[in-house]
Order: C-alpha cells, then structure tokens, then sequence
C-alpha cells in the first residue's frame, strides 16, 4: 500500500539533511493542536513537565511539523477564501493567498502572482512577527513573576528532555504502524 512506502521513505531518508521535503495531506489543525496540549498535560501530569515550563515554543515543538520553518506563503486554490482546518498553527504569520484556479491548473503565473504578494506584505508581517515575539516575552514575565522563585529552574532541560521522549514515542509509533502495514494487519 502506498502507506507502507511513505512511511518507509520516510524511516529511511530521516538522517538526510541536504533537502527538505514537505508533503501535505488531509488532517485537522484543530486535532494536531489538541494532541500537542494533551501531550503537554500528560507531561505535566507525569511529572516530566512543571506548569511553568508550558510555552508557546513547546507547543510548537509538539505539533506534527515540529522541525519545520514557520509557513512564509500559504497558498489555497479552489476560490474558497478559508483555511479550512490546515496548518492554521504554522501559518499565523504567513501570507495567505487564495486562488480562483483548481491546483491541478495552477501554473507559473500563479506562482509568480504568489511571490509577488508575498514580497509586497512580507516586510509588515516580519514587524508583526517582531512586536507579537517582544509581546509574548513581556506576557509571560508578568505570568511567571510570582512562580519563578518556585519553577523556573530547569526549565529547558525538562522541555528538552520532554521533547526528545515524544519523537521517540513518536517514532517507535511509526515502525510499528509500518510493521502492521507490512503484515497486512
């Protein structure tokens, strides 16, 4: 089946570096943004997280695109002006273009159309992305002020070390979907 091949070009590429490839399917922003916090709750819960160490960068580390870029153009064909669940937590800062052309059409002009956009709204989103990071910083001082003393210490190694058990879980999840796929289970 055309899983067992994704997920073994994906086992068998994963050491690669020189290039990324980005292949995008069907699913909910809103179910990989639910499973992010749960993974997040069941930390704290196990004690591999304290509350203080809940972050906007953990969460992004959570979500399923965790050692992506940020989305810079997002582009939607069809004519719907709607994000329609996908990627709306990787593209908070991106442009968003829609097109009136079904994507087995969109050709070079519309491309070309695209960047375009994009380098004319690019320079204000980057202002945007700057205000909203020294706005995020100043948040969390004032949520943190009185549960530093108690908290902060250790913070990154507890992320760090959280972060590098889920991809492991994650990945041991993968074979083992691949391994059924393989039997025919």
């Amino acid at each position: 089946s055309s899983g067992i091949n994704a997920e073994y070009g994906q086992l068998k590429t994963a050491e690669n570096s020189e290039f990324c490839f980005n292949l995008c399917l069907a699913y909910t922003s809103r179910e990989e943004m639910t499973q992010s916090v749960r993974q997040v709750v069941e930390g704290v819960a196990d004690g591999s997280l304290l509350l203080p160490d809940i972050t906007e960068p953990l969460l992004d580390r959570c979500m399923y695109s965790e050692d992506l870029l940020p989305v810079d153009l997002l582009v939607r064909t069809s004519g719907e002006v709607r994000l329609s669940d996908f990627m709306m937590w990787q593209s908070n800062f991106a442009v968003l273009q829609f097109v009136k052309v079904l994507w087995p059409d969109f050709g070079f002009w519309h491309f070309v159309t695209s960047l375009l956009d994009y380098q004319r709204q690019q320079p204000r989103l980057e202002e945007y992305r700057k205000k909203y990071g020294e706005f995020l910083v100043q948040m969390r001082e004032w949520e943190l002020s009185g549960l530093e003393d108690k908290f902060s210490e250790g913070t990154e190694v507890r992320q760090e070390e959280f972060v590098r058990k889920m991809k492991l879980k994650r990945r041991e999840l993968l074979e083992e979907y691949s391994k059924a796929e393989a039997a025919g289970a």
